[in-house]
């Protein structure tokens, strides 16, 4: 081989590694985009009930139909309405914290979903409810004050907590009605 074959040679050895340190860069930042439009259509996802019904909580596919309305109830309960007139979804109100999805994860794992049971027997706190509904029980009473005979949310009985009368995913209850007259009063989500 002549010097000037070996040195052509290595030349094109030297921009051949230019080139490979250049397009290194290049390589990790298109797979850093892929990924980060990944994880952000993931988490965009993760905060709908078609998410829910399908990748970790399959068992929950009737909650799920109650939110679209799809189910024998047609969408009885509070979940529908908010969905429907709020724009509200499952994380809205049912907070994703790591606890609870790790006992969840145990639930389905296990096969005993019979505890995430969200009808009649899942409560969310007041708190949550209140966060939408005037921030405290007082500040709702005040909201409701026109409502007649009574107002609900100004009990003598004290502060119950809301889901006692407002289902998520089920009928709701006029709890207040059972021993009082209440006028003629309707709750939304009621069909």
């Amino acid at each position: 081989m002549t010097e000037e074959m070996k040195e052509s040679a290595q030349a094109e050895t030297v921009k051949a590694e230019k080139v490979g340190k250049k397009r290194w860069p290049v390589v990790v930042g298109v797979i850093v985009a892929v990924l980060v439009v990944a994880g952000i259509g993931g988490f965009a996802w993760h905060n709908t009930p078609s998410f829910c019904g399908t990748v970790c909580h399959s068992s929950m596919s009737e909650h799920v139909d109650n939110y679209y309305g799809t189910d024998s109830t047609n969408g009885a309960g509070l979940a529908h309405w908010h969905g429907a007139n709020e724009g509200t979804t499952c994380l809205d109100c049912h907070k994703a914290d790591i606890n609870t999805q790790v006992a969840e994860l145990g639930s389905q794992i296990s096969g005993d979903t019979d505890k995430l049971g969200l009808a009649d027997r899942y409560y969310v706190d007041n708190d949550t409810c209140l966060s939408c509904h005037g921030d405290s029980y007082e500040a709702l009473a005040e909201q409701t004050a026109d409502l007649e005979p009574y107002n609900p949310h100004d009990s003598p009985h004290g502060q119950l907590n809301c889901n006692e009368c407002h289902k998520g995913h089920a009928q709701q209850v006029d709890t207040c009605g059972q021993c009082h007259p209440n006028g003629g009063q309707t709750m939304r989500g009621t069909n």
